[in-house]
């Protein structure tokens, strides 16, 4: 307590003096910083946006090309803008889901190790920058395609590998499944390649999504009566 309001104001002069500075600094630091954090969330929202327009370039270019196929054009067309995805949003979860649209591209051109380089970029790239990750279907899907790629290419083995390598969820099951069976038949293993098209086909069922067909065809061809599991 002070005796008098001339003390309370030579008290208030000492405080300031001995902590005014540290004080001033102190404000100037949380402003500077809430200026910059305010910066930096602009810029990734800008971003954002320019990586969005150049993902959806690309998407609507596979959706126009859906029942052909992607012609030579297009494929340069396509790799120009997933060129500019890749230099100025490396980091953007579009450049991810993009990468998936440029395998496919390739495939259809028959150019399987451009699409196993792509896919195998998706899979070693899981962050998306400040401490962030894209959901696990996203590389679910890039591993399976990579495993079916790798089949195609005629290394079942590495197929296999890559098809073990995580486990899989309930929705992923039937296409795991089927894949594996795939990956069987091209081993010779037809014992095991018919029980996996059986588990597949159970959790296709199950799901209650999907044409069994395919499945029903492909464990006929092992011999399976596929009406006995019912």
């Amino acid at each position: 307590m002070y005796d008098s309001e001339d003390e309370q104001l030579e008290a208030l002069k000492r405080w300031w003096k001995e902590n005014g500075s540290s004080l001033i600094s102190g404000i100037l630091i949380v402003v500077v910083a809430w200026f910059a954090f305010g910066q930096f969330q602009q810029s990734r929202q800008n971003s954002s946006a320019s990586a969005s327009i150049l993902y959806d370039q690309i998407s609507q270019l596979a959706l126009a090309n859906i029942a052909s196929g992607i012609s030579n054009e297009d494929l340069l067309t396509a790799q120009a803008w997933y060129s500019e995805l890749k230099n100025e949003h490396e980091s953007s979860i579009y450049t991810r889901y993009a990468a998936l649209f440029m395998a496919g591209f390739h495939v259809q051109q028959q150019q399987l190790d451009r699409a196993a380089a792509e896919l195998q970029w998706v899979l070693d790239n899981r962050g998306l920058g400040f401490l962030r990750k894209a959901d696990q279907e996203l590389f679910t899907v890039a591993r399976l395609r990579l495993a079916r790629v790798e089949l195609a290419r005629g290394n079942a083995q590495a197929a296999l590998a890559l098809l073990r390598a995580e486990p899989v969820t309930e929705a992923f099951k039937p296409v795991a499944g089927e894949l594996e069976g795939d990956i069987q038949v091209a081993l010779g293993n037809r014992e095991a390649a018919s029980s996996a098209y059986q588990g597949a086909l159970l959790a296709l069922l199950e799901l209650g999504a999907g044409n069994p067909g395919i499945l029903q065809l492909k464990l006929q061809d092992l011999g399976v009566d596929v009406a006995s599991m019912f």
